[in-house]
């Protein structure tokens, strides 16, 4: 494999401390499910990445692209070429007042964002609220399981996956038609409703320019007001039971 090169990968990440591993995260819905580390909200299917783009660990990327399609590896990382060891500079006190200006309730176990970084409460006591910046695997040695599913070929296959990396919702809604002179995008229903496509949108087109250069363009289709209307509703249904199942 070589750089640019976009493939869709199966893994299991293990963490090791004192000789004994812990799962910590997984693409396969079955073993997270074993684990007791199954997300209810989250779609498990093998993980899309462009390789060169440091969208994994270099280590762990440098074993990806020696891999060959379908055979299962085994990559075990120290931190030195992991994440790093922790570092206690990255443990920092907060106010009260700064959480309250950015409209987060403290709470242990959190994840939050501070002027722009993100990390974890670990504690709160009177007058003070301790944030730990490291990242959590930080200072873990880690055992990697991953097998490469697929290398992606085609411009409208790689246009999905593109889609799949970046915004990861209603995959089988979008449509990709490749043209003489452009590429034709149509759009999942949910675009409409959803803020993450903005973001998702500039990314899929930055990438897909590297694989053509053909105009790219990205169709919306507005059904008959009655049909939008119960589509509206359907999301708005979906959206409310996804905030019911993280209480």
């Amino acid at each position: 494999m070589n750089n640019g090169d976009i493939v869709r990968i199966d893994y299991t990440l293990w963490t090791i401390e004192q000789d004994k591993e812990e799962i910590y995260d997984t693409t396969i819905e079955q073993i997270a499910k074993d684990n007791g580390i199954h997300d209810p909200n989250r779609r498990y299917a093998p993980e899309v990445i462009i390789l060169g783009k440091k969208m994994v660990l270099e280590a762990l990327e440098e074993e990806i692209m020696k891999a060959e399609v379908g055979k299962e590896y085994d990559v075990f990382l120290d931190p030195s070429k992991a994440y790093g060891d922790r570092k206690p500079s990255l443990l920092k006190i907060h106010s009260y007042a700064e959480f309250e200006k950015n409209k987060i309730t403290p709470e242990i176990g959190k994840f939050v964002l501070i002027n722009g970084m993100r990390g974890k409460v670990v504690s709160i006591s009177p007058g003070r609220i301790l944030v730990d910046y490291n990242n959590p695997l930080a200072g873990k040695k880690l055992h990697y399981k991953f097998v490469v599913k697929e290398i992606v070929e085609g411009i409208e296959n790689k246009a999905i996956a593109l889609i799949e990396a970046s915004y990861g919702l209603d995959i089988n809604e979008f449509k990709v038609k490749d043209f003489d002179d452009h590429l034709e995008i149509i759009l999942a229903e949910s675009c409409k409703y959803r803020n993450e496509w903005i973001s998702a949108k500039y990314y899929i087109v930055a990438n897909l320019r590297d694989y053509t250069n053909k105009e790219i363009r990205f169709i919306e289709i507005y059904k008959p007001k009655e049909e939008e209307k119960k589509t509206e509703e359907k999301h708005t249904d979906e959206k409310q039971e996804k905030i019911e199942n993280k209480n």
